[in-house]
Order: C-alpha cells, then sequence, then structure tokens
C-alpha cells in the first residue's frame, strides 16, 4: 500500500512538472518584455528624472556604471552618487566624472546614524538631494541600455503606474554563478511572479532594487527609505509598503535595458542569496516550506529515478511496482530538464549547467537552510563587511 502511495505522489509531481509548460507559455503571451523599442517618442515637457546610484568601495564598478547612465536618451535628468563611507577611489571617480558632465553630482555620507541599516540610508541620502518627479534608484554594478530610462518611465506613465521595477539581464562567468543564479532566480520568480506583482488585487509584491522607478510623491507619501531604515532587503519592503498603501507597482523583463554580475563568485553568492532569502519571505514557515518544495521538486525526481531504477534491476524489471516507480522517476527528470531547458532560454542561462542541476539543488537548499537559520536568530548574514543577524547589525 505505501508503494503504491509513493507511485500517487510521484505522479502528481510529474504533473505538476508538466503544468509549468503551460504557465511558462502563459506567462511569456502576458508578461511585459520592455526592450529599446519600447521607448515611446519623447514628450514635449519631459518629466525631470533623478538617477540615484549608492555606491560603497565601487572603484572597479562607479565609471562604467556612470558612462552607461550619461548615455542615456532620455533629454531630462540628473545623477546623484551617494558615496556610502568608501574607502577606496570611488568618490575621486565620481569627481572626475562629474567634472566632464554637469549632470553628475557627487553626495558622501560621512557615518551612518543609528537605526540605520547603510544602504537604506544611501537612498535616503540620494533621494533628499534629488530634483526629479520621479527618482530610479539603480546599484553601480548594473549597465544601462540607452532607452533603459526611457522606455521605462514611458511604460509605467502609460500604465498609470507609480513604482516599476524591472528584472535584469545577469551575467554569469564562473561555475559557482551558473550552479547557484538560474536556480534561486527561478525560486524568486516562481513566488513573486510579475503577473501577481501587477495584480492589485494580490498582495504579492515584489522590487529588485538594481532598478526601481518611483514617483516622487508616492516616495514621500509613504516615507521613503526612512520608513525602511532597519530593513536588511529594503527594496522588496519598499514594493510591500507602496501596495500596501494602494499605489500602483509594477514589474516587468528588462533583459534588453540593463544587466548585472550580481556576484563574481561563490562564495559571495551564498552570502548574497542568503541575506535575500533571509528577509524575502515574511515568515520562517515560509521559508521552511521554500527549502521541502525544491528538495520534493527539483530534488526527488534523482532520487526517485536512481532508486527505482536500482530497484527494478533488482527484481529483473519483474516488479510492478518498482518498474512503475522508475518509470515515473525517469519521466519526471526528462519532463524537469525540458522545463529547465526552455527557462534557461527565457532567462538566458547556459542550459549546458543543467548537467550539474543535482548540484545546484544542493547549493541551493544549503543557502535557504542558511537564510532561515539567519531569519530564526541562529546564524549570521554578512553583507558589504558588516555582520547581522535577523534584523540587527552586529
Amino acid at each position: 500500500m505505501t508503494g503504491w502511495l509513493l507511485v500517487a505522489l510521484a505522479a502528481a509531481i510529474l504533473l505538476i512538472w508538466t503544468a509549468r509548460h503551460f504557465t511558462l507559455s502563459a506567462a511569456q503571451r502576458r508578461q511585459e518584455i520592455l526592450s529599446p523599442a519600447s521607448a515611446p517618442p519623447v514628450l514635449p515637457d519631459p518629466p525631470r528624472a533623478s538617477i540615484i546610484v549608492p555606491a560603497r568601495n565601487e572603484a572597479a564598478n562607479i565609471a562604467d556604471c556612470l558612462d552607461s547612465l550619461t548615455r542615456q536618451s532620455y533629454p531630462n535628468f540628473e545623477i546623484i552618487v551617494v558615496d556610502d563611507r568608501s574607502s577606496d577611489s570611488t568618490a575621486d571617480l565620481v569627481r572626475r566624472a562629474a567634472a566632464t558632465d554637469p549632470r553628475i553630482r557627487l553626495v558622501q555620507v560621512a557615518q551612518l546614524p543609528p537605526g540605520w541599516f547603510g544602504k537604506a540610508h544611501a537612498l535616503w541620502t540620494g533621494a533628499q538631494a534629488a530634483a526629479g518627479d520621479w527618482l530610479l534608484f539603480v546599484d553601480a554594478d548594473c549597465r544601462q541600455a540607452p532607452h533603459s530610462l526611457s522606455a521605462a518611465l514611458g511604460y509605467t506613465l502609460a500604465r498609470s503606474g507609480d513604482l516599476l521595477s524591472l528584472w535584469p539581464l545577469i551575467d554569469m562567468h564562473s561555475f559557482g554563478e551558473n550552479l547557484i543564479q538560474p536556480l534561486c532566480g527561478s525560486i524568486l520568480a516562481l513566488y513573486f511572479r510579475p503577473a501577481w506583482v501587477n495584480d492589485p488585487k494580490k498582495k504579492v509584491a515584489f522590487a529588485n532594487g538594481q532598478f526601481i522607478l518611483i514617483r516622487r510623491s508616492v516616495y514621500q507619501a509613504v516615507g521613503g527609505h526612512q520608513a525602511l531604515r532597519d530593513e536588511l532587503v529594503e527594496d522588496i519592503a519598499l514594493a510591500r509598503l507602496v501596495k500596501g498603501r494602494g499605489y500602483r507597482l509594477l514589474n516587468a523583463l528588462g533583459l534588453d535595458l540593463f544587466r548585472t554580475r550580481m556576484y563574481d563568485s561563490l562564495p559571495a553568492a551564498w552570502r548574497g542569496w542568503t541575506r535575500i532569502f533571509s528577509q524575502a519571505f515574511r515568515y520562517p514557515w515560509l521559508l521552511a516550506a521554500v527549502f521541502f518544495g525544491v528538495l520534493l521538486f527539483s530534488g526527488s525526481p534523482f532520487l526517485l529515478l536512481v532508486w527505482g531504477g536500482l530497484a527494478a534491476h533488482a527484481a529483473d524489471f519483474h516488479d510492478p511496482l518498482r518498474n512503475t516507480l522508475f518509470a515515473l522517476g525517469l519521466a519526471q527528470v526528462v519532463m524537469m530538464m525540458s522545463v529547465l531547458v526552455r527557462y534557461s532560454r527565457m532567462s538566458r542561462a547556459e542550459a549546458r549547467y543543467l548537467l550539474f542541476y543535482p548540484l545546484s539543488v544542493l547549493l541551493v537548499s544549503g543557502i535557504i537552510i542558511n537564510a532561515l537559520a539567519s531569519r530564526l536568530g541562529l546564524a549570521t548574514v554578512t553583507w558589504r563587511g558588516t555582520a547581522y543577524r535577523g534584523r540587527q547589525r552586529l
């Protein structure tokens, strides 16, 4: 009896993976995808936009970041770089760029006030110095296409939006990045589906801090980053705040508008995704559910294939139950891989790394466990040289 219950569970998992093909097709049909062609004609009196870049020890990135921002086709914008207590040459590089482009301004943070986390304070500081009707928060490790601001603002205005956040093209170079990034990204995309985020009737809210465009009036009305000063993942917290107050929240794919390399090594990706997962899900039990979901849907097909194959072979393939389990395990793996290949193409990841998918599942499961331990105050998260436990800075 237990064996056939296992068959029923395995069949259900196979059906869910099969259904993912239909949900991916539906997502492709309805998903808003911005591109350079999305940029509308220039308005007669375009609203002023303030691009705010928080930068802490970003000497390796800031020059290229500013170069991509100064090439924007949008006609009315300023760039504010907030040097957040950098110990490298970040500020000097910004001054050098500002000397040749008057749209660039440098704002420096000397110290972090009590009760604030660093990035939230840097973003708040930049917003206070901004003169634009719209605020665009971008990270220093992002590179913008020339029409990114025009396309994003045009899209938002056409839909009467108040906050737009874009999902980027992720550059991945190392083996560890290619193992971790796609699966971690797919977990976020599955839980924070853009179609759900864009639906005012649903409570799901998400924003990617690498690209957040928000009306200044709305930013001020919700209290801005001052209301989020102790949030470790301030972007999702801002999205929840904005949508919770009844403003229009939008998400869209911006793969052709900006790109970023989030982490340059496996340890950096481990720390970064631990921080994100520890705060992205509202409750610890949700994070625990994500962990068991990853094991059940991404890990168990491989286990069933190997165990079912060995068991069926031991019975010379004469046992109907063992043969059925082996067949279901094989079907699960084939269906799962076909879905993941489609997802890799959509996100422009390299599908060849799916050969190591079991290792990806193990690593990401470890990240989720670490994030859950951090959320429960049992472990620390180290980010940008600062250690955090739960919501406390150590």
